[in-house]
């Protein structure tokens, strides 16, 4: 395979990261997500808001479950946006492994967990929200797996093989539609090919894995709409989203005042790194793009109870599937007390002007929030700089990506 035909680690980071250059709407540049607030509980009002801060954000947090009129179209018009404007899609609401600290444990029943497993998968593929069909993302805890024993997880693999099958069901569905539409056209059966495995032992998941059978079909390719509608044109130099991708935000327990062990921290980053291929980032509640000065994973492996990293990294960069090239994406929630000053700020401005009046307030507040958290940012960046340049000599493992997250409106 040519370096030009190389499919990415990881399609999902990389158009996130692509963004940052190419989507001149992102607030100071700076790649942003939205989380669909919980006063959002219907279609109309959704996709009101999926239309007016389209243009400016890189990732938009559907909360499905909470959309008292959730259908086949609220999802066909969620992908219309996505693909005209650019940004991914994640289904937010579906904690898909809602245990913590069981599914990787050694002296745990088996079949039980292969149960859980199973139930897992289902939540993720099937029910009203249908995730799997529609969404490039989704929230899971990790196994909890040992550091050194990643390849024993159960849930990780029965979700990248759940992710391949709904896809490739999705792929089908729509060859079948168009081909209704059209006449019955002919097209080749080809079975979709099993990607090799990576050097950590784990097949990958990427869009790869149905290469040959989509490069076969001349009604469908993997920057198409998933579901049957009219060619869409995605905004100017906006690269169009991967569709098809699929992968997940493993939830980061929380080092501070917490009851989780550090044990379990450290093995969801470890899972995460185990997975690059499937696992977009980590999902934080915790104000890491405001507070958190550092680029580095294996610095979050090892805080202590006040968020100051810690020595130890050496036990991680000891194991021997792990990659320094990696980078791993970090969704955090910008503080909402940012907002309380909004209607008294003289300024309120966009890239120091005032805000244009023919904007929505939705995305007039998007900037607002961003324009803050990086000001937060920067001072916090300062004040920490000496202990960074301390830390600065040590091993650093992956990067992290940050991806701060407003909840809007």
């Amino acid at each position: 395979m040519s370096e030009t035909d190389r499919v990415p680690d990881n399609r999902i980071l990389e158009y996130i990261q692509d963004l940052t250059s190419a989507k001149k709407g992102l607030p100071y540049g700076q790649p942003v997500g939205v989380l669909v607030s919980q006063t959002v509980t219907d279609s109309a009002t959704l996709l009101k808001l999926t239309a007016e801060v389209g243009p400016h954000i890189a990732v938009l947090q559907v909360q499905a479950d909470i959309i008292d009129d959730w259908s086949d179209d609220t999802i066909d018009q969620l992908t219309y946006y996505a693909k005209k404007h650019g940004f991914i899609l994640w289904e937010g609401s579906r904690v898909l492994n809602c245990t913590v600290n069981f599914m990787g444990r050694g002296s745990a029943n088996f079949q039980t967990r292969k149960v859980l497993a199973d139930l897992v998968r289902r939540k993720y593929t099937h029910g009203t929200a249908k995730v799997a069909q529609w969404s490039n993302l989704a929230t899971s805890w990790a196994p909890g797996v040992p550091l050194h024993e990643q390849e024993k997880d159960l849930l990780i693999p029965t979700l990248r093989k759940a992710a391949r099958e709904a896809v490739a069901t999705t792929v089908k569905t729509i060859e079948t539609e168009i081909s209704a539409t059209n006449g019955d056209e002919h097209h080749e059966e080809v079975e979709a090919p099993i990607s090799p495995p990576t050097t950590n032992g784990w097949a990958e998941f990427s869009s790869d894995s149905f290469g040959a059978a989509l490069r076969k079909l001349s009604t469908i390719s993997v920057t198409e709409s998933v579901t049957l509608q009219p060619h869409v044109e995605p905004d100017d130099g906006v690269p169009a989203p991967p569709l098809l991708s699929r992968g997940l935000a493993l939830c980061l327990p929380s080092a501070i005042d917490s009851a989780f062990t550090s044990e379990f921290r450290q093995s969801t980053i470890m899972a995460a790194c185990a997975n690059h291929d499937f696992v977009v980032g980590l999902l934080t509640s915790e104000p890491f793009f405001t507070s958190y000065t550092g680029d580095y994973l294996f610095d979050l492996a090892f805080q202590d109870s006040h968020g100051t990293p810690q020595l130890g990294r050496d036990i991680l960069e000891a194991i021997p599937y792990l990659e320094n090239k990696h980078s791993f994406a970090l969704f955090s929630l910008v503080p909402a007390e940012l907002i309380h000053n909004y209607e008294s700020d003289p300024i309120r401005s966009m890239n120091g002007d005032s805000p244009d009046e023919d904007l929505p307030e939705s995305v007039v507040k998007l900037h607002y929030m961003v324009d803050q958290a990086l000001k937060m940012r920067e001072a916090n960046r300062k004040e920490h700089l000496g202990n960074h340049q301390e830390l600065s000599s040590m091993p650093v493992g992956p990067g992290i990506f940050h991806v701060p997250v407003v909840i809007l409106p």
